[in-house]
């Protein structure tokens, strides 16, 4: 990169990239255990010297793959009967009818958006090879239209997702930053972002360099960074019973004022934000704020557990290899 590329060169950049070779160096014996299960139950069960000697010496090389069919019978049992979201009442009437309203939109944003293919995706490979995702999204309604609609839509490759690898939550509410990439052929890159540095004037600097694994002579990496971002504020609690930050109530002190609502305690406290850009090596593409608290990517996991200070992922896959061969 040149000098000026250099001094608007955005911090979050290396950020990414800090946190992609993290996560990879974190999860890289669950990801080729995974990998390697993922090929098993599609029929590549054999070992390569043995099948290669075999087809040397022109003998059958036969799968008899059981396995498939296991891994299917459990998925088609989670397609019977899905989990779904269940929004529930509490105390009065009106939380009653607050939850149907909101589990009325739930159920028109699945049927909308097709979730039920994103929820089996996403257990299809749990049980196969440990884990999988599906994510919430936003998009225009129209070309013409400034209206957003929330989709659930599937992650059809999980390898493409780098998840926090702190986070322990089955849910993964507890995840602070999220990596979903993908490799696209230059030429894409150029027709889908004109006017951005598709890397073509990048050199290569060495083995190590960090950027190798987002550049290479015929593509480049794009990738969706969520990151949370958390900002000291000061909450109030008014005379009312309802509490607000006191950067909102400057703004509508008046109103307040006028209604007869005064400050009655106060403590500092955190808000939680969640930051989105899209980006490759060199720059950012686009910015924004996601609209929650939580990171839109659902991580669904098989088994999950801690072996030493090791975090094992696998699916019913991983201990049936030997039976199976």
């Amino acid at each position: 990169m040149d000098d000026a590329s250099l001094s608007d060169y955005d911090p979050r950049i290396d950020k990414a990239k800090k946190f992609l070779k993290l996560a990879n160096d974190a999860d890289t014996m669950n990801r080729q255990e995974a990998l390697e299960d993922l090929k098993f139950v599609n029929g590549d069960q054999w070992p390569v010297e043995l099948q290669n000697s075999r087809n040397l010496e022109s003998r059958p090389v036969l799968t008899i793959n059981k396995l498939d069919g296991y891994c299917r019978q459990v998925v088609n049992q989670i397609r019977q009967q899905r989990p779904r979201p269940k929004v529930h009442g509490m105390n009065s009437d009106a939380d009653e009818k607050t939850a149907e309203v909101i589990q009325g939109i739930i159920r028109h944003v699945e049927a909308n958006s097709n979730a039920d293919n994103a929820y089996d995706t996403a257990a299809d490979y749990a049980v196969r090879m440990g884990w999988g995702f599906w994510r919430v999204n936003t998009r225009y309604v129209r070309e013409d239209s400034f209206d957003q609609e929330i989709y659930i839509d599937a992650i059809d490759n999980p390898f493409t997702v780098y998840y926090d690898i702190n986070s322990v939550a089955p849910d993964g509410s507890d995840a602070e930053k999220c990596l979903i990439t993908a490799m696209i052929p230059k030429d894409v890159f150029r027709a889908t972002y004109p006017g951005h540095d598709d890397g073509t004037s990048f050199t290569q600097r060495g083995t190590g360099d960090s950027q190798s694994e987002w550049i290479t002579k015929e593509d480049i990496r794009v990738a969706e960074y969520f990151y949370t971002v958390r900002e000291k504020v000061k909450l109030l609690q008014l005379s009312d019973g309802s509490s607000v930050f006191d950067d909102d109530y400057k703004k509508q002190k008046a109103m307040f004022e006028a209604a007869g609502i005064t400050i009655i305690d106060e403590r500092p406290s955190v808000r939680k934000k969640i930051k989105w850009c899209k980006l490759t090596a060199i720059e950012i593409l686009e910015e924004g704020e996601w609209a929650g608290k939580y990171l839109p990517i659902v991580p669904v996991y098989g088994r999950h557990t801690v072996v030493g200070d090791k975090r094992k992922k696998f699916g019913m896959v991983r201990h049936a290899k030997d039976a199976q061969r």
